[in-house]
């Protein structure tokens, strides 16, 4: 009995902030969204290979209008030529998040695995109106060039 107490408890707790998600590039990594100024909000990795940039939709949704760009190789070029491919993370599909923190962005580099993004993210809730601030986690997010793949780690 206690252990179905227990589990029926946890279903009513709130799911947690980190469900983020990787999509290709559709009207949200439009460049019109890149949140400006640009020198602020975007950064560089891998000499160059790698860009990132902080967008905005505008405030829709209201809460959640914040997702990161990233512009990256989309592989070894065995089956097709290179291109640079375009990818926005977001903290679930259809809605991003109340802030990211590009200029927080750090990365460290295996060769194994590729490059890792540590990316501060600010989540909305309800409160934020009276100036309780955002709940803040890091989103990893490993690029690796070889392969083309990006995702949340």
């Amino acid at each position: 009995m206690r252990k179905a107490f227990i589990a029926a408890a946890f279903c009513f707790l709130p799911l947690s902030a980190t469900a983020q998600v990787i999509a290709e590039c559709d009207w949200v990594g439009n460049p019109a969204n890149i949140f400006e100024p640009w020198e602020t909000h975007s950064r560089t990795f891998a000499n160059g290979a790698i860009r990132v940039a902080l967008l905005d939709t505008g405030g829709e949704p209201a809460c959640c209008s914040r997702h990161l760009l990233i512009l990256s190789p989309s592989g070894d070029g065995s089956d097709e030529p290179i291109f640079r491919q375009c990818r926005v993370a977001s903290a679930q599909v259809n809605s991003g998040f109340y802030d990211v923190d590009v200029p927080g962005i750090t990365a460290s580099y295996d060769p194994a695995k590729g490059l890792l993004l540590l990316v501060p993210v600010g989540h909305w809730h309800e409160g934020i109106e009276d100036g309780r601030p955002p709940i803040v986690e890091r989103m990893e997010i490993r690029i690796n060039q070889s392969t083309g793949t990006v995702a949340v780690e």
